[in-house]
C-alpha cells in the first residue's frame, strides 16, 4: 500500500469529510480488481430481488467483523447479513450471501479500504457491510443517506457513460460539494452523516449496447447496526 497516499487520504477525509483515490494510489493492482470482477460479478453470485430499488439491480452481500488489535487489523465473518431500517425501508431484508474473506484479494481490498480511516475515527471493533451491486439504468433512486458511519464506493467495472456521483450537504437547497464520475479502480470514501449522496443514471455506450456498472458499496456501521458478541 502507498503509505503517503493513504496518509494524505486520511487527512482529506478528516478535513473535508470525503476523499477519492485511485487503486494505484492505494497499492491495489488492476489485476486484483479484474479478479474480483471475474469471481464475484456474475449470475452465480448476483441475483435480482423482487421489490428492490432500482428494480433492475442485481446484488449480493456480506458483513465482516473488524478489530483493531495491537498486532494489526483482525477480520472475520459476522454471523448475519440482515439489513434493517435502511434506505427508508424499516423491514428486515435478506440477500444472497457471499463470504468475501474466503478470497485473499477481496480481504486485501477490505484491509486497504479500512486503512483509510483516520486512527482517531476508528472504533476498536465493529462491522463492515459489503454490497456487490450490478446496475443497468438507475444506480440509485434519489439523494439519500445510509445511516451508517462511513460509505465506500469502489467501481469494479463499467460499460457506458453517465453514473456521476454527487455529494450534497444536508440542506435540500445546497449545491453539490462533489461531482465526479468514478471510473473502474476509483474509490470514494465519505462520512455519511455529513452528506446526502446520489448517482446520475447510466447512459448507453456510444454506438449502442447495454450500459452496466459493477461496484462495491460498503459501510462502516454504527455499533447498534449489528450486535457483537466476541
Amino acid at each position: 500500500m502507498a503509505l503517503e497516499a493513504v496518509q494524505l487520504g486520511q487527512k482529506k477525509l478528516s478535513t473535508d469529510g470525503y476523499v477519492v483515490l485511485t487503486e494505484a494510489e492505494l497499492g491495489f493492482p488492476a489485476s486484483a480488481r479484474e479478479h474480483l470482477h471475474r469471481t464475484f460479478f456474475h449470475r452465480g453470485v448476483l441475483k435480482l430481488y423482487p421489490n428492490d430499488l432500482p428494480v433492475d439491480r442485481e446484488r449480493a452481500r456480506d458483513v465482516v467483523r473488524f478489530e483493531w488489535a495491537p498486532d494489526g487489523l483482525r477480520l472475520s465473518e459476522h454471523d448475519t447479513i440482515t439489513i434493517e431500517n435502511r434506505g427508508e425501508r424499516p423491514e428486515a431484508r435478506e440477500y444472497g450471501r457471499v463470504e468475501v474473506l474466503a478470497d485473499p484479494q477481496f480481504e486485501a481490498w477490505i484491509r486497504g479500504a479500512l486503512a483509510l480511516l483516520p486512527p482517531e475515527w476508528r472504533d476498536p471493533r465493529g462491522t463492515f457491510g459489503v454490497n456487490l451491486f450490478r446496475t443497468f439504468t438507475n444506480v440509485v433512486t434519489k439523494p439519500h443517506q445510509d445511516g451508517e458511519r462511513f460509505i465506500f464506493i469502489y467501481v469494479v467495472d463499467k460499460i457506458g457513460q453517465g453514473a456521476q456521483t454527487w455529494l450534497y450537504g444536508l440542506d435540500d437547497d445546497t449545491e453539490p460539494v462533489f461531482r465526479g464520475t468514478l471510473s473502474p479502480g476509483d474509490l470514494l470514501v465519505f462520512e455519511d452523516a455529513r452528506f446526502r449522496h446520489t448517482v446520475t443514471p447510466l447512459e448507453a455506450p456510444v454506438g449502442g449496447g447495454t450500459a452496466r456498472r459493477d461496484a462495491l458499496v460498503c459501510t462502516v456501521n454504527y455499533p447498534h447496526t449489528y450486535s457483537l458478541n466476541w
